[in-house]
């Protein structure tokens, strides 16, 4: 009999250490909570305040390359309205293709015999 009390002293002090333990460990978690929570908010405020940040920058960037598209398709166009121009004029000219870089060949020539001085031989 005297084994069984002692046992039972046993289990009894076991039953109250775990809940000691138990106490302990919901004051240490209560105790994180208190200190834990007020971190989160901050980093949540923080998020937000980057979020809000980031979403202006690609705002930005992305009106800045919308411009940048504008501006190369207009330049593009100018070129291909330059183009188009100078395909005209070379198929309305008389000698046709050949006869156009023929004509423009002696154009420049003779702009830069007139601009360079006389050569003694």
């Amino acid at each position: 009999m005297e084994e069984k009390n002692k046992m039972e002293e046993f289990f009894d002090s076991v039953r109250e250490l775990a809940e000691d333990a138990a106490e302990k460990l919901q004051e240490v978690g209560e105790k994180v909570g208190e200190k834990v929570s007020p971190l989160l908010e901050a980093a949540e405020e923080k998020l937000e305040a980057l979020k809000d940040v980031a979403e202006e920058r690609i705002e930005a960037l992305s009106e800045k390359a919308e411009a940048m598209a504008a501006e190369a398709r207009r330049q593009a166009e100018a070129k291909a309205a330059e183009i188009q121009a100078a395909k005209e004029k070379i198929a309305e000219h008389e000698g046709g293709a050949l006869g156009y870089l023929t004509d423009k060949a002696k154009e420049l020539l003779g702009k830069e015999g007139k601009d360079s001085p006389p050569q003694d031989a």
